[in-house]
């Protein structure tokens, strides 16, 4: 997905009608990125992180500093 097309997801127009309606009650609008992994997206990039990691465990040497072992 090119940051062009999901620029457009992440923020669609609004009608002049609740742009006023906005306006009359203090109502703000802003942006949110979103990060993708897979079929899943996220709101946050450590939560996207950890997924890919949970589902790409990291090489043998990390295993091996986790587990204790040398």
């Amino acid at each position: 997905m090119t940051p062009a097309t999901d620029r457009k997801e992440a923020s669609p127009a609004i009608n002049p009608e609740a742009t006023e309606e906005m306006a009359k009650y203090g109502i703000t609008r802003v942006p949110i990125d979103y990060f993708h992994y897979k079929a899943y997206r996220y709101t946050s990039l450590d939560d996207a992180i950890a997924q890919a990691k949970r589902e790409h465990p990291a090489d043998r040497s990390d295993r091996r500093e986790r587990s204790g072992s040398s």
